[in-house]
């Protein structure tokens, strides 16, 4: 999954990102504009339509963060210099020269509850600043370390959270775009609670829309409250910049398999963010440390990898997605025959039946899935044979483009029955099934007196 931005946002590289294996495209609602936003989503739609796949579009929402105001130019900080970090829309002179003044876009109790000796943290921490003096619509802070502040930069404050409405009123304005645009998923950033997540899914209601929610996972809060979240998310984002940032570095291996291992207990799709190939935002191959984050990610039992700055302002962006696609090959061809397959309820019970018969005999197996739940659960499984997924909407499609394993086909269908039929003539005539192929051909266990899975050897 792959950001957009200035370096990525024309349809010549996006067209390229897509072919090397591209499955969804992420706009940060933090930086551009609606116009800028509404182009990426137009060329993304345009290259869906040429390239025979479906690809997903998510939205992330700024949530509750703190963030410096807007900037005419990046101004350069040097370590020892002090910074007043103040609520005025624009810089100010100051009598003391010996100060930079800096606007920051953050409600007043933020300034009430920050103290002196507080930790200011930026880009993922790299950037730091100790605080030295509070007033009433400002703090200073001395800077620990080099740095370049631009427009929009987000920061935290090292071990405080403030209690803030999950949605600003920006947020909500474009939770309303992303709802008139049809994206597939919004992010949801600094979840606390399962709360956070209900209260957002209203919203979604109350608007008619079928956005799914992606909760990022970046907060002491979220983690304490991981389960109930979880359940009530469509699918998690590890969120390691501010996660790392938060809670210290140190944590976040021991953090992701965690969050890995519970999102797959729970059934959904868990994605891993930040820092991925970093490197390569300036130049064409990434480090060895990096290569190896990637394999491990892959080989924890991720459904999908999303990079950010690195094809959104990289200078590779193109190449960013390749090197993720050969390691990503590599990494899959080295998991391990059998996996851990939760199944706490019926219907995920059926599905693993289905899943380990198709596998006993070879076979590929065919679901139709009017909203997707089937196939969801089967990509969870992680099958070791081919799944090929029918749905009736594009809408559907692309929301199953995030997950591990699918191959999704639009099939208009009056009935399960029919659409299974309708799955099973197509992959024969693409060629995906040829003859003395197997194919287990099921949907999902739905309220009727019997099921009925068929087992199929192609014959033509």
């Amino acid at each position: 999954m792959a950001s957009l931005g200035p370096a990525s946002g024309n349809s010549d590289v996006i067209s390229r990102m897509v072919s090397l294996g591209v499955s969804g495209f992420r706009i940060n609602f933090a930086h551009g504009d609606r116009s800028s936003w509404s182009s990426y989503i137009n060329i993304v739609r345009e290259v869906e339509s040429g390239c025979g796949r479906y690809i997903a579009m998510i939205g992330d929402l700024m949530g509750p963060s703190l963030r410096l105001g807007k900037l005419d130019e990046s101004i350069n900080v040097k370590k020892g210099s002090i910074v007043r970090f103040s609520m005025a829309s624009s810089p100010t002179a100051l009598k003391n020269k010996e100060v930079i003044e800096v606007p920051i876009d953050v409600p007043k109790k933020v300034i009430e509850e920050v103290s002196q000796g507080d930790i200011v943290l930026m880009s993922d921490g790299r950037v730091s600043f100790s605080i030295i003096e509070v007033g009433d619509s400002y703090f200073d802070a001395v800077a620990q370390t080099d740095s370049e502040l631009s427009s929009r930069k987000a920061f935290i404050v090292k071990g405080k959270e403030f209690d803030l409405p999950i949605l600003s009123k920006k947020d909500l304005d474009d939770l309303r775009f992303a709802c008139s645009e049809g994206f597939d998923y919004v992010g949801l950033s600094y979840v606390r609670s399962s709360s956070d997540v209900l209260y957002v899914r209203k919203l979604l209601e109350k608007l008619s829309c079928g956005s799914h929610i992606l909760v990022k996972i970046e907060t002491l809060s979220a983690l304490k409250n991981l389960d109930s979240i979880i359940d009530e998310s469509d699918g998690v984002v590890v969120a390691r910049g501010d996660l790392g940032m938060n809670l210290g570095l140190e944590e976040i291996p021991f953090l992701q398999k965690k969050i890995i291992k519970k999102s797959r207990e729970y059934g959904k799709p868990v994605i891993i963010a930040t820092q991925l190939l970093e490197s390569m935002i300036d130049n064409p191959v990434p480090t060895r440390a990096e290569v190896v984050d990637v394999y491990e990610a892959v080989q924890g039992g991720v459904d999908a990898l999303m990079v950010t700055g690195e094809t959104a302002i990289g200078k590779y962006p193109v190449e960013v997605v390749r090197w993720l696609n050969k390691i990503i090959k590599v990494a899959e061809a080295g998991l391990p025959q059998t996996q851990e397959r939760p199944a706490p309820d019926l219907r995920t019970r059926f599905v693993k039946g289905v899943i380990e018969l198709a596998e006993d005999l070879g076979a590929a197996i065919a679901i139709y899935s009017m909203k997707g739940a089937t196939a969801k659960r089967a990509s969870i499984m992680r099958p070791r044979v081919p799944v090929y997924v029918g749905v009736p909407k594009p809408e559907v499609a692309r929301k199953l483009s995030v997950m591990w394993g699918l191959s999704t086909y639009v099939i208009e269908a009056g009935s399960y029955s029919e659409g299974l039929e309708k799955l099973y003539e197509l992959l024969i005539s693409s060629g995906q099934l040829k003859a003395g192929d197997i194919a287990v051909l099921v949907y999902g266990l739905v309220e009727e007196y019997e099921e009925v899975i068929r087992i199929r050897r192609v014959s033509v």
